[in-house]
């Protein structure tokens, strides 16, 4: 599937820590009871306990006071009277990018403060917390007049976690209870973080960013199939050396003309809550990613006679799906085609239990009822999510209780080197750091080899990219040798052509892609927009800017070709969900291979008929090689149709590749049996965490 952040120098982007909010508490307009300064006689001021498991804090706060929890972490929780007077007191968590003392992460704080109307720090202090733990302590002052308040930061950290307790007050409120008020917030404790009751010591820790979706029908990008397949599963599997294996089938058959698969499901073939998996659950699930919006229902199961019909909404069922009995399913495809049971390890085929799709309460998935070899123990959305592993599994049970994705924090490396995590996929900049003489993360560092394509994608439905000039002129303009070499630190290949090294029918032997940018103001001042060049407009995923990448090709066609090329961002995280529908001229795409095959890549993204072809690039030549390949018996002569398709394309400027990827991760050596696929995917049922040592 697509990667989730195209052609960034960062294979697995951090969560930028939340915006700080220093007051954490905004007030309304305050009306002084008491003239500032008058003081009155007070009784002992009652507290309540709070303890977040989660995070790893407890903290007191006024009895009787309202506490919510937010489900987020800036803030994580809020509480204020219940007569609704301004006071209020929350709990906000951030991440630093570096190890950071209170003090330090007090005073980036306290600027903030200062911006405020009327902000001025009243006294900064060293305290000691509950548990001999140091903290700052600022006692701070808003507003002016009748209009002033009193506020009070707390701030303790762990790691690159920092933890802030902010309480606020109207000033008369405020004097009548201040040391009160900060005796009550040096009762803030740091315990050991659980999320959803886990301990560190009992589960493999990773920092990836959260999923999309969950549903098996609706995903397109790898971040979130890489959630989906632990939770779900199908009819077969891909084993780490991407071999096909039986998964909920325990066997099948295939007729001689290689066109009818008979599959006989495992009689302990169970959902996660216990029901016996049937043929129909088979059928329905495939009928439901069929009728669903689903952008790869065609790709992957369309080879099975009838689903396009149910696609295009012409039929209600699979034709060519047949329940023989509860634990038979006899399946017809359209020709004899040597990668259909790879298709079949595509979540789009995964089963699903029509029972729990079907709940009131939408979305469905965030309380999965799957197969997979793990259980959905719990999930913060954009905070954590953890896995626990499913006891009563088909095949091998996983070997570790608990997999816990930690989804915020600023920098992989950092959370990794504090021991916040187990598993760090890290960004180009991360990868110098390690590799820096006399690190002592050097041996910790490994790389895996992908099977993916990153690339730049034409609109060929809009001027100047329906002009097969114009494209040649843009692919020669790339330097691309340089863009690996300054930008990847040639820590990826450059890629001559769309088949990656591994699969079969790369050709080595392809004919290089020169970079000529005479050439390339050459093939523009014969095409047809010579004169009149229109607005062209790249789109690409960030957030407040484009990648390293993206700007540097931006460059090379402005300083080799003369031409302006504008950049639109999207979302990273809905980069692939919004892309067709956007427009735009140029695009930039990544894909990883689903299954090993060169179907995968040359007629997944380019056949003119395929969802996975946002620029709409059309050839009859490719067409008919691609379609041709995909049902040719002789191995030697489909390589031979792929070699002449991939060829094609890079004849009619069908695209700019760029790379060849690797993945770069740290592993502690607490976590054994980790291996990351050339798919980009951790297999982890595989994964065992190490004996203790005492």
């Amino acid at each position: 599937p697509p990667t989730p952040s195209p052609t960034t120098t960062t294979t697995s982007p951090a969560t930028p820590a939340p915006t700080p909010s220093p007051t954490g508490v905004t007030t309304p307009a305050i009306t002084q009871t008491v003239p500032p300064g008058a003081t009155t006689p007070t009784s002992p001021l009652a507290t309540a306990s709070y303890q977040n498991t989660h995070f790893g804090f407890s903290l007191a706060y006024p009895a009787g006071w309202r506490l919510e929890e937010t489900g987020s972490v800036s803030p994580v929780i809020v509480a204020a009277p219940p007569d609704n007077s301004p006071l209020g007191l929350n709990a906000q968590i951030f991440y630093d990018s570096e190890v950071t003392d209170p003090t330090k992460a007090a005073d980036a704080l306290v600027a903030g403060v200062l911006r405020l109307p009327g902000g001025r720090i009243l006294s900064q202090e060293t305290v000691k917390i509950e548990g001999d733990t140091p903290a700052a302590q600022v006692v701070y002052a808003l507003g002016r007049g009748d209009q002033e308040a009193r506020g009070v930061l707390t701030v303790a950290t762990r790691g690159t976690q920092i933890v802030t307790v902010v309480f606020i007050a109207p000033v008369a409120a405020f004097q009548q209870q201040q040391e009160q008020y900060l005796a009550m917030l040096r009762r803030l404790r740091l315990e050991e973080p659980r999320p959803f009751g886990i301990s560190r010591s009992e589960a493999v820790t990773l920092f990836y960013p959260g999923p999309a979706t969950l549903d098996p029908a609706l995903a397109t990008e790898v971040t979130s199939v890489q959630y989906i397949m632990q939770l779900f599963g199908g009819l077969v599997a891909l084993d780490p050396q991407l071999k096909v294996v039986p998964d909920l089938a325990e066997r099948w058959e295939v007729n001689p003309a290689g066109t009818v698969y008979t599959f006989f499901l495992r009689a302990n073939a169970r959902f996660h809550d216990g029901r016996q998996v049937t043929a129909q659950d088979v059928k329905y699930s495939w009928e439901r990613t069929a009728k669903s919006p689903s952008t790869t229902a065609p790709t992957y199961l369309g080879d099975i006679v009838g689903v396009k019909d149910v696609v295009d909404k012409k039929a209600q069922s699979i034709s060519g799906v047949e329940v023989v009995d509860a634990r038979t399913l006899r399946v017809t495809i359209d020709a004899p085609k040597s990668y259909f049971l790879s298709k079949l390890t595509h979540p789009a085929a995964f089963v699903v239990d029509k029972a729990n799709v079907e709940v009131a309460t939408q979305p469905w998935w965030v309380k999965p009822n799957g197969t997979g070899p793990f259980r959905l123990k719990g999930w913060m959305p954009d905070v954590s999510l953890a896995l626990e592993a499913n006891k009563s599994y088909h095949r091998e049970l996983a070997r570790v209780a608990y997999v816990v994705f930690q989804q915020v924090g600023a920098s992989p490396l950092q959370l990794y080197q504090t021991g916040e995590t187990d598993v760090a996929f890290l960004g180009l900049d991360e990868i110098d750091e390690v590799q820096a003489a006399g690190k002592p993360l050097t041996d910790q560092l490994k790389e895996t080899a992908q099977l993916s394509i990153s690339f730049v994608g034409f609109n060929v439905t809009r001027p100047p990219f329906d002009d097969p000039l114009v494209r040649r002129a843009f692919l020669l303009a790339a330097d691309r040798v340089r863009l690996v070499k300054e930008v990847f630190r040639d820590r990826e290949e450059v890629a001559q052509g769309i088949l990656p090294p591994g699969l079969p029918a790369y050709n080595r032997q392809i004919a290089p892609i020169p970079f000529d940018p005479a050439q390339a103001r050459q093939l523009l001042s014969q095409s047809r927009y010579a004169q009149a060049m229109p607005e062209i407009t790249f789109i690409t995923a960030g957030r407040t800017q484009a990648s390293p990448v993206i700007e540097a090709l931006v460059k090379m066609w402005q300083e080799n070709l003369g031409v302006r090329v504008g950049v639109q961002l999207l979302e990273p995280e809905q980069y692939y969900y919004l892309l067709p529908s956007v427009g735009g001229n140029l695009y930039n795409y990544s894909w990883i291979a689903d299954y090993p095959d060169p179907e995968n890549f040359l007629d997944a993204l380019f056949h003119s008929k395929v969802p996975n072809n946002p620029g709409q690039f059309s050839s009859q030549l490719v067409d008919q090689l691609l379609e041709k390949a995909r049902t040719e018996p002789d191995p030697e002569a489909r390589v031979r149709l792929y070699r002449q398709a991939e060829e094609a394309l890079m004849n009619e400027a069908a695209a700019v590749p760029l790379t060849f990827g690797s993945e770069f991760y740290l592993v502690k050596a607490r976590v054994q049996g980790l291996v990351v696929t050339p798919q980009g995917l951790v297999e982890l049922r595989l994964v065992s965490l190490a004996p203790a040592t005492r």
